[in-house]
């Protein structure tokens, strides 16, 4: 394994990681009261969530487990993995409750909103960091043999990262007002792609399995649909927007839609 070829795969992880920042910067763009611009961010990134989800990483993670055990078994074992995800998620809500409860109050209103949107952003960084490891350890893998079939993937990836840069920044700089704070969050969230990288370069390359990468996929496929369906979808409808919430929402899916047809998948 050639040293030049190491350092090519690492800095096109990195690069992919960055992109999450030019979603972040189009918060620059955005004004605060634009209601609008946010149910259809909100809309957009459910999109982006859902597609990911159910297209890219659930087949993913049963492609994995089909390599090592018979389809029927493989099936249940991508289930499994999926609705534990759900239940951890669940579990979460329950000892956190973040849904808003309307008060009389307008004030009080707009303080509960942006506690909820500071909170959606973070889940939605959370969510999208587990996805990105697993997706950095796989863009490593294939550059250190061929970094030449990285490129396609790289587009595709920088494609689809700009959204969820969107769907990361967008919630907190309306929570906070802060584009500075917006934008870090994204670019933070963006790193775990080469932080993957990382991870597989200096210690799970020689370890990591297809067991275990079909586990962490299915939780995160889990993840990524009880985010938007339980946090972007709810909040998106209640900025009395939901025509702009749904043009996000296919727009989301068309964009990641786009992605995988430049992979050539």
């Amino acid at each position: 394994m050639e040293q030049h070829n190491l350092l090519i795969a690492f800095g096109l992880t990195l690069l992919a990681g960055l992109s999450t920042g030019i979603g972040g910067l189009l918060t620059y763009f955005s004004k605060q009261t634009n209601r609008s611009f946010l149910s259809f961010s909100l809309g957009l990134a459910a999109g982006v969530l859902l597609f990911v989800s159910f297209v890219e990483i659930f087949p993913e993670s049963l492609r994995l487990f089909e390599s090592v055990v018979a389809p029927s078994k493989a099936f249940t074992y991508t289930l499994l993995s999926f609705f534990a995800g759900i239940l951890v998620m669940a579990f979460i809500d329950v000892l956190c409750p973040h849904h808003i409860k309307m008060d009389r109050s307008v004030n009080t209103e707009n303080e509960q909103l942006k506690r909820s949107l500071k909170k959606m952003s973070i889940l939605i960084a959370l969510a999208v960091t587990l996805h990105n490891i697993p997706e950095g350890i796989a863009m490593f893998t294939i550059g250190v043999s061929n970094y030449r079939l990285v490129f396609p993937i790289l587009l595709a990836i920088i494609i689809h990262n700009i959204p969820i840069g969107i769907s990361i920044s967008v919630p907190m700089y309306h929570a906070t007002g802060n584009r500075i704070k917006a934008l870090c969050l994204a670019l933070i969230t963006g790193l775990s792609t080469p932080l993957g990288a990382l991870l597989a370069w200096l210690f799970i390359l020689p370890y990591w399995s297809p067991e275990l990468e079909g586990i962490v996929l299915g939780a995160v496929s889990a993840t990524m649909v009880y985010i938007a369906v339980d946090e972007l979808i709810p909040a998106a409808h209640h900025y009395g927007k939901s025509h702009y919430s749904k043009i996000g929402l296919i727009s989301g899916m068309a964009l990641v839609a786009i992605a995988l047809l430049l992979m050539g998948e």
